[in-house]
């Protein structure tokens, strides 16, 4: 499968001579909306430790994991306006088996589970707190979006 990426034309340069292209971190993100929806319920006695909770578990994945975002649409008017350098940048196809987005083993999110949800709500899903463990296996609060994004059609790769 392609799924496409749009960059500026000095991004595309760079891209094609490192035979690498970037990754974004969580806390890079544009969207208010993103990497948001996590929480944990207060204790009984202690607000604050929900509150550090909460701060430790969005620094762990803002800092240790990176998100490349792709969409299917090679002609997105939305994309090519933000990501695209304005409507002067490029777009590349990423065939997303031959690069290994796709594999569960060795990716956090692959591609395939990485489909942004779209809301016109911030959305908060507070959890107990929990262990290191546990935090690995609610990586999917990453894929909320802003709904003023829909028409981008994103999906996210998420690796470590």
């Amino acid at each position: 499968m392609i799924l496409y990426k749009y960059m500026s034309l000095s991004g595309a340069m760079k891209a094609i001579e490192t035979s690498s292209i970037g990754f974004t971190h969580l806390e890079d993100f544009n969207d208010p909306f993103e990497c948001t929806a996590l929480g944990f319920k207060a204790q009984s006695n202690s607000f604050t430790t929900s509150k550090i909770a909460q701060n430790a578990c969005r620094n762990r994945f803002s800092r240790g994991y990176v998100v490349l975002s792709l969409t299917r649409q090679p002609l997105n008017p939305l994309m090519w306006a933000h990501y695209g350098d304005s409507h002067q940048g490029v777009v590349i196809g990423i065939d997303v088996e031959e690069a290994n987005l796709h594999s569960l083993s060795d990716n956090f999110i692959p591609y395939q589970l990485g489909e942004v949800i779209y809301t016109k709500t911030k959305l908060h899903n507070d959890l107990d707190l929990i262990s290191e463990d546990e935090l690995m296996d609610i990586g999917q609060n990453i894929l909320f979006e802003g709904n003023i994004f829909n028409l981008a059609k994103e999906l996210f790769y998420i690796n470590h």
